[in-house]
């Protein structure tokens, strides 16, 4: 009996985006650790790390793209939360712009799925 090359590749895939996204939340977890500068949120990340170091399948390859896409995420966040603070401002106050926050946050988030894409294809 043969098996289909399609059949394993799912659950290859699978495994994958499932690596890529357990990276994502060490990457947010650190992101948000750093930018609220209370050093108990960065013990998570931190365990989370350990634990995926620990699972030789995770340890390499294209998943660990999925730290930066992660560090994009809680940059949005902040993006969200001072939206509308930014749209009610008076010119003149220091109002935060949201939009510093959401470009860096934006362009993490989409280069960190984009290299995975790319690098997972060049695996033979």
């Amino acid at each position: 009996m043969t098996v289909q090359q399609h059949a394993s590749r799912t659950s290859s895939h699978l495994g994958g985006c499932v690596g890529f996204w357990l990276w994502a939340l060490v990457g947010a977890g650190m992101v948000f650790g750093m930018i609220s500068f209370i050093v108990f949120f960065l013990i998570p990340p931190i365990v989370l790390v350990v634990w995926l170091m620990r699972r030789s399948r995770w340890t390499d390859g294209p998943v660990l793209t999925g730290i930066i896409a992660g560090a994009g995420v809680p940059l949005l966040v902040v993006a969200g939360l001072q939206w509308n603070a930014w749209h009610d401002r008076v010119v003149g106050d220091d109002t935060p712009n949201p939009f510093y926050w959401g470009g860096v946050g934006l362009f993490l988030f989409a280069a960190g799925i984009a290299a995975y894409e790319v690098a997972r294809r060049r695996i033979p």
